[in-house]
């Protein structure tokens, strides 16, 4: 919904606060005064892109960027949008040049090519070196295999914080692992709305409880119990990461949560705690009661962000519960 006009002024469509009428962000509550609008305008550019119709589409991506503040990654990423589309409807001349140049031009773009190679691989040596010494950490502890495991499987849950902020157009740096303690994915996202931080937050958990079932997959296919071990691991890290306070990813998804659905989260958390005795879903519940509490309910709670914490802590319990039961089974004491 875009600003809005009553005899007395412009409004913000997200607070009521009066704006001006040419605000591009609300100084009140920081969000963009036509996000509805911008959110129209990239699905219909995106669907005219699928369709072939780039001429169409760039012209709803440029009718985006006059809604956006200059400095706003969001601009930065239609921008690129567009850039991709100019680069389709005229394409490089590359090859000309390099056919008039003849060998020269040969070697020069072969330079630039390395080059590219080059700059690709410094911009992702914190990514290597971090998960190398993540490895080791865990190699010198627990074995190889382990190690191996546990860091495809932090390695999932960072890259689906990764991706989703990608896909919302923030710009975003590739994981950071942090040895013995886990990792972190760095993205640019300053006042973004509660509900597309929510959804970036809640990836994580996702992408890891994917990862937790990749290593129970591998565990039915070689029977070697530290997949399953893994598994377990999995999930129980990543129900640790929903508790929503300090840094977890539950913390900032419970920002798009109102009311009812913060107590539809205490009450699931509790029945899972007395039906697989997990604690931490105790811990879920305790600080999902604080965040009741604290009142810090958004303007426009989205039904879906609900149904999926709420999902998530179900599967990752029930993936930690049913990993740790079938390795009683296997070892019993």
């Amino acid at each position: 919904m875009a600003a809005y006009s009553s005899p007395h002024g412009i409004y913000c469509p997200n607070c009521g606060s009066s704006i001006d009428s040419d605000a591009l962000i609300c100084p009140n509550c920081k969000r963009f005064t036509h996000a509805t609008e911008l959110d129209n305008l990239a699905t219909r550019a995106r669907q005219l892109v699928a369709m072939g119709q780039l001429q169409a589409a760039r012209e709803h991506w440029v009718a985006a960027l006059n809604l956006l503040p200059s400095e706003s990654s969001q601009r930065r990423a239609v921008e690129r949008e567009i850039r991709k589309i100019d680069d389709r409807l005229s394409p490089s001349s590359k090859k000309d040049w390099t056919k008039r140049l003849g060998p020269l031009g040969v070697a020069l773009a072969a330079i630039i090519k390395y080059k590219t190679v080059l700059l690709v691989l410094l911009t992702k040596s914190k990514l290597i070196i971090s998960a190398f010494a993540f490895l080791a950490v865990y190699w010198a502890l627990y074995g190889w295999w382990f190690a191996v495991g546990i860091t495809g499987s932090v390695f999932l849950h960072e890259m689906g914080h990764y991706l989703m902020a990608r896909r919302f157009g923030f710009a975003a740096e590739l994981p950071m692992f942090l040895p013995g303690l886990g990792a972190y994915v760095k993205w640019q996202g300053a006042g973004v709305d509660p509900n597309v931080r929510a959804q970036i937050s809640l990836a994580g958990p996702f992408f890891g409880f994917l990862s937790g079932l990749i290593a129970y997959g591998i565990f039915l296919s070689n029977g070697k119990p530290i997949w399953l071990a893994i598994a377990q691991i999995a999930g129980w890290i990543n129900l640790l990461n929903l508790i929503p306070v300090f840094i977890f990813d539950g913390a900032s998804a419970m920002t798009a949560l109102g009311r009812q659905a913060r107590i539809a989260v205490l009450v699931v958390s509790i029945a899972m705690f007395f039906v697989l005795q997990e604690f931490l879903c105790i811990f879920v519940a305790i600080a999902t009661g604080f965040r009741l509490y604290k009142r810090d309910f958004p303007a426009n709670p989205k039904q879906g962000v609900a149904y999926a914490f709420i999902a998530l802590v179900i599967a990752n319990g029930f993936l930690s519960w049913f990993a740790l039961s079938q390795a009683r089974l296997l070892f019993p004491r």
